[in-house]
């Protein structure tokens, strides 16, 4: 059984991703906690309240987090899921999620609870995560596991502009981005860290009918809530790596990082590296990405995802959503 705790700007993908969580019987979701982004982290909150509703998993708790950066001025992405981050469907859950108890504190609690047992996935920036380690800097290494979606991926030997990469060319990392201080802080402690960004999740663009087909087939609540809210989403994937024949697809970014915790054996390539922090003069934006160790590195070593079993990941995003209610 595994103990998680979800960080989460709950948008299209992040909510396909809670799906794999709350379907997986060998999986105690112990809290979610929500992250500005791609939504505000009020909305956020009150989205995964939504979607576990949606799941019959009422027996998850859901914790406000982080409205805003350590230290930068705030940015979201209305443009991609939407204002709300359900692509401006106006769903909302029966009661909104309460301000108290704080994200933070609950996760330091829980910590304190499952010392060594818990997996944390932060599927959005890293604000929540960089606030529970500076208050307890042994955090990541108390922490069974943590998988955070973003860094540029693993650069080129002397590479100086990570970011050019074909994959960067619409949004390039915006979990890190968002909240670069956040980023740096969690990059700079030792722990079991595995960075899973844009660098592989762009690579799996999944056909926005594999889901309509699912959802007309089956009429299952959680599939039809994704093609709900996914209507705009798709259109800024389709409008942003246009597809033959016009063929409409949308990311699955955050579902892969939870099966690269949950299913292992579908990460095909992945490196240990320190991370190191680079700025695009154009845009001023930062980032991190794996760079090569240097003689007698002292950064801690993270592991950086490169490569997944897409096909894997997809038959397996399938499979829960063609499952019938209850899950649990």
């Amino acid at each position: 059984m595994r103990r998680v705790i979800v960080d989460t700007d709950t948008g299209v993908d992040d909510a396909l991703a809670l799906m794999l969580l709350a379907a997986d019987p060998e999986v105690e979701i112990l809290a979610v906690v929500s992250v500005f982004g791609n939504t505000t982290g009020e909305r956020a909150a009150d989205n995964a309240r939504y979607v576990l509703d949606t799941c019959g998993r009422t027996d998850v708790p859901v914790y406000r987090g982080a409205d805003e950066p350590l230290v930068q001025e705030l940015r979201m992405n209305p443009g991609i899921h939407g204002e709300d981050g359900f692509g401006n469907t106006g769903l909302r859950p029966a009661e909104s999620v309460d301000p108290e108890p704080v994200g933070v504190s609950v996760v330091l609690d829980l910590v304190d609870r499952y010392d060594g047992e818990i997996d944390y996935l932060a599927l959005g920036p890293q604000t929540n995560l960089a606030a529970a380690v500076e208050a307890r800097p042994d955090l990541l290494q108390r922490l069974r596991s943590t998988t955070i979606v973003g860094t540029l991926g693993p650069a080129l030997y002397h590479d100086t502009a990570p970011w050019e990469d074909r994959r960067f060319r619409v949004s390039r990392d915006p979990n890190v981005s968002f909240d670069i201080d956040a980023a740096r802080i969690v990059a700079a402690h030792e722990g079991d860290v595995t960075w899973c960004g844009p660098y592989v999740t762009r690579q799996a663009l999944v056909p926005e009918d594999f889901f309509l087909d699912i959802a007309s087939s089956t009429g299952f609540a959680p599939a039809q809530l994704i093609t709900a809210i996914s209507r705009d989403y798709a259109g800024f994937y389709s409008r942003s790596y246009p597809q033959p024949e016009g063929r409409r697809v949308m990311g699955i970014n955050d579902s892969m990082a939870v099966a690269s915790l949950l299913y292992p054996e579908l990460v095909t390539g992945a490196v240990m590296r320190p991370l190191e922090t680079f700025r695009d003069p154009e845009t001023g934006d930062r980032y991190l990405a794996g760079v090569h160790p240097v003689k007698d590195e002292t950064r801690p070593i993270h592991r950086v995802v490169f490569d997944m079993d897409f096909d894997g990941v997809l038959d397996r995003i399938g499979e829960v959503l063609r499952r019938p209610l209850p899950w649990r």
